[in-house]
C-alpha cells in the first residue's frame, strides 16, 4: 500500500519566497524612467508600503535640475512644499493619512525638465507609524536606491524634407 504523506507543492513554495523576496526589497519609485530635456512632464512617485507598520509621511527632496511648478493633492493627506529663497520648490512632505502594509498609493508632481541630458535623482524618505524609516537615497543596486530617471534629448524628426 501506498502511503500519503503532506507534500508542499513547489510552486507554492517558491511562490511565497518570491512574494517574500519583492515585499523586502520594494521601494519607492518615481516614473517616468525617461524623459525628454526641456519638456514639461507630469511624474508620478509610487509608494509601498512594505513593512508591517504603516507609511505616514513621505518626504521627497526634488533633484536642483528640475523646476518643479505644482505638486498634487491627494485626498486625505496634507502637502508641505519647501522653496529656497528663491521661491523655487525643493521638496514636498506628504502627513496625514497612511498607506497599509502591502499597499501601494501614487502621489503626483509637475516639472520642467532641464534643458541637458542629465540623470534626475529623487532622493526620498518614507516613514512608518512604528517610527522607524526608509531612506530611498541610495546608487543603484544598493538596497536602498534613490529613482533615477534619465533625462534625453528629443529624437530628430527625420520625416520632414
Amino acid at each position: 500500500m501506498f502511503r500519503t504523506r503532506p507534500f508542499p507543492s513547489w510552486a507554492a513554495v517558491f511562490a511565497a519566497a518570491f512574494m517574500t523576496v519583492t515585499i523586502a526589497y520594494a521601494h519607492v519609485v518615481v516614473r517616468p524612467k525617461e524623459s525628454v530635456a526641456g519638456a514639461s512632464e507630469k511624474y508620478t512617485m509610487r509608494v509601498p508600503t512594505e513593512r508591517n507598520s504603516a507609511t505616514v509621511r513621505i518626504e521627497v527632496e526634488f533633484p536642483t535640475a528640475v523646476e518643479i511648478s505644482a505638486v498634487d493633492q491627494k485626498a486625505g493627506w496634507n502637502v508641505e512644499q519647501r522653496k529656497d529663497a528663491s521661491g523655487k520648490i525643493v521638496s514636498a512632505i506628504w502627513s496625514g493619512s497612511s498607506i497599509a502594509p502591502r499597499e501601494v498609493n501614487e502621489f503626483s508632481f509637475a516639472a520642467r525638465n532641464p534643458s541637458e541630458e542629465t540623470e534626475l535623482v529623487w532622493k526620498v524618505i518614507q516613514v512608518y507609524a512604528d517610527g522607524s524609516r526608509s531612506e530611498w537615497t541610495g546608487p543603484a543596486g544598493s538596497r536602498t536606491p534613490a529613482s533615477v530617471t534619465a533625462v534625453k534629448k528629443a529624437a530628430a524628426d527625420h520625416s520632414r524634407p
